[in-house]
């Protein structure tokens, strides 16, 4: 079933029945559980269907689903859960319909699509209403908890996974608990109260790994969920640690869906970490083996892949994958990344607000990435006023977690602001804290690309030597990851500064720019404002000054 993601990445929640679950279980049920338990899911297909053969049940339907579902056979999963559900429903017993409804929800969501799932998730939800605590009651404060978490809604996330944890406790339904306290965890990390979380995901993933969990997926769902409070909060190492641990787990029971969800996981740190050749392979992996459950599956793999081609420079290729991840929250940010590596900076700030209002206030840790892109872009589009604020805000949640990424990136911004307003002397020294933290996080990418801004303002400043050494180590950088990289520019200017320089040296006065390059003319205001800054031209003859420099260095 969904879940959020910093994200993140979207996590499959399933379980099976634990014995005391059930009563009195058949010797061929008990024996496909113990098969289930195992993770071998044709043995424990042979033993519903032997229970099946003898005498219908609800429990052997329910059994039967399961394994199928392991197996990624969508059409038996669904027929066997159906046909328990039905049977439950005219035995006029509502607890077992309403977990037999839970499956039928994970079914839909691993092979239709999360509408349907919700709706067998309400539908579980009318069958227990009234009735007394039972498994498929927690389920549903559980799967309620994680569709608010997918709705940017950390406050009733809270409120419902902590229902789920008390429902979960009376029942003695071990799995369900920890995953409601991990997703009790995730929600108050997601809201800014990163102790009070961190120690419910803490406890939730020593059972997971402690033996106290029976389900193999519900293991790899709590520690799924540890992953995605360390990636909001910026924790890669951590992040590393439990991606190789799920990668562990779903090897050795052959789930191969969460084995493709981990991947997507995996490949963020990679991302992260600069391994990109890495991150490609497991992205694409992950593409393909998603893909092929359903239609959509592979959003978060592709959404993932663009910002990699992305970062590789492969800009068409990003952008050719941009129509297909339509649905993800991250296409607003991918469309104003794209955007702003062209130089278009209003598109940027429309795209950056785009993700910041779906995001909303309360998701606090993923407002950063959206956060980053506005600062960029109102510093480029000549709005110092938005980009303070926005740095602001980011100075503020590295407050509430104090991590070296975040810090760096809360160093970075503020340290543009003071660029972008003439404060050179604050802010070489901002971004040069900012490289020093990103280097030592092993951040590589934004290592680079903060080098890449300290040389633009050290070489505003007129420290000419080491703004080309802090360039030099940025370019360079970026080769190695596999970035494909322009040659230096004359005066460290970006692509569109180039551009509008040579409009400047045609003698197009600002409005015709605006008019050629389909900008306002405030934005080039802006650019032409930057432009003379790193050159050295000012006052009434700037523009005689620039057009010579133009044509010295060939910009023409």
């Amino acid at each position: 079933m969904t879940k959020p993601a910093a994200n993140s990445s979207v996590l499959e929640v399933r379980t099976i029945v634990a014995p005391t679950q059930i009563d009195e279980p058949s010797k061929a049920i008990e024996e496909g559980r113990v098969a289930l338990a195992r993770g071998a899911w044709a043995e424990a297909r042979a033993r519903f269907a032997e229970a099946l053969a003898r005498e219908e049940s609800p429990e052997a339907y329910e059994g039967a689903g399961l394994a199928a579902r392991y197996e990624l056979d969508a059409e038996a999963a669904i027929e066997a859960h159906e046909r328990g559900y039905r049977l439950a429903r005219s035995r006029g017993d509502p607890a077992t319909a309403a977990r037999l409804a839970i499956q039928l929800g994970h079914d839909a969501y691993a092979f239709r699509g999360p509408a349907e799932a919700s709706g067998w998730v309400e539908r579980a939800a009318l069958l227990v209403e009234g009735e007394p605590p039972s498994v498929a009651a927690a389920w549903v404060s559980v799967l309620r908890a994680q569709f608010a978490l997918a709705d940017h809604d950390p406050e009733s996330g809270q409120a419902q996974s902590a229902q789920a944890i008390a429902l979960a406790r009376e029942v003695g339904a071990i799995d369900v608990e920890m995953i409601a306290l991990s997703v009790n965890g995730l929600a108050l990390v997601s809201a800014g109260e990163i102790e009070d979380g961190m120690r419910r995901l803490d406890a939730a993933a020593a059972a997971a790994v402690g033996g106290e969990m029976i389900d193999a997926d519900s293991i790899e769902t709590v520690c799924c969920h540890m992953i995605d409070a360390c990636k909001l909060v910026r924790d890669l190492e951590r992040a590393n640690e439990w991606c190789l641990r799920v990668r562990d787990i779903a090897t050795r029971f052959a789930d191969r869906q969460m084995f493709s969800i981990c991947r997507t996981a995996y490949a963020d740190v990679l991302l992260w970490h600069g391994d990109w050749e890495r991150a490609d392979e497991e992205l694409t992996a992950a593409v393909d083996e998603l893909g092929a459950l359903r239609p959509g599956r592979d959003v978060d793999p592709l959404a993932r892949l663009a910002e990699l081609r992305r970062r590789q420079g492969r800009t068409s290729e990003a952008e050719e994958l941009l129509p297909r991840v339509e649905s993800h929250r991250f296409h607003a940010l991918l469309t104003g990344l794209l955007a702003l590596d062209r130089g278009d900076a209003e598109t940027a700030v429309d795209a950056a607000g785009r993700f910041l209002r779906r995001v909303g206030e309360a998701n606090r840790f993923e407002r950063v990435a959206g956060l980053d892109l506005l600062v960029r872009a109102a510093v480029a589009g000549g709005d110092e006023g938005s980009a303070r604020k926005a740095a602001e805000e980011i100075a503020a949640i590295a407050v509430a977690c104090p991590n070296a990424p975040l810090r760096a990136a809360a160093l970075l911004a503020e340290g543009r602001v003071a660029a972008a307003t003439g404060e050179l002397t604050a802010s070489c020294p901002l971004i040069e804290d900012a490289v020093d933290l990103f280097d030592g996080a092993g951040a590589r990418y934004d290592a680079a690309l903060a080098r890449l801004v300290l040389a633009s303002v050290l070489r505003a400043a007129g420290r000419e030597g080491p703004a080309a050494n802090a360039e030099e180590r940025g370019r360079k950088a970026l080769q190695e990851l596999g970035a494909r990289t322009s040659e230096p520019r004359a005066g460290g200017l970006s692509p569109r500064e180039s551009e509008v320089l040579r409009l400047v040296a045609r003698g197009l006065s600002n409005d015709d720019i605006a008019r050629e390059l389909v900008l306002s003319v405030r934005t080039v205001e802006r650019h032409v404002a930057n432009v003379y800054l790193k050159i050295g031209a000012s006052g009434r003859t700037g523009r005689a000054i620039a057009t010579a420099w133009a044509h010295a260095h060939g910009i023409t």
